[in-house]
């Protein structure tokens, strides 16, 4: 009932059909990746002071966050037996696969989320009118 007060593009926008729930979940994505990559840009804590290491401090945690996304489903049912050196040394490991992972999907997530963008904005402005 609200959605309809609110008009069509937005009843669209904010329903629950398929090309909504897929813009919407690439959108976030993609404003994920952004601000993580804005927070490293201006950080600049890992690659010191060249003129190339703030722009390679944010693709490293943007890279970092989609390794884990990408990782999340075949890493998470893992079972630890051990200390708590045990768990540190997991944690570690994990990151760090996370990180080559992740350097190496994150420009096709970013490539396959634009796409989605794209194509369900594009449904969902020409089904509104």
């Amino acid at each position: 009932m609200v959605l309809k007060k609110m008009g069509r593009v937005a009843g669209l926008m904010f329903g629950s059909y398929i090309e909504s729930v897929e813009f919407r979940k690439a959108m976030v994505t993609l404003m994920v990746y952004a601000v993580l990559f804005g927070m490293g840009y201006h950080l600049n804590l890992v690659f010191g002071n060249d003129k190339i290491a703030p722009i390679l401090d944010g693709y490293a945690m943007t890279s970092l966050f989609a390794g884990l996304h990408f990782l999340s489903g075949a890493m998470d049912r893992t079972i630890l037996v051990g200390g708590c050196l045990v768990v540190l040394f997991t944690l570690v490991l994990r990151l760090v696969i996370s990180l080559v992972v992740g350097a190496i999907i994150l420009p096709f997530s970013v490539t396959y989320n634009i796409y989605k963008v794209v194509k369900n904005g594009y449904l969902l402005v020409k089904y509104a009118v």
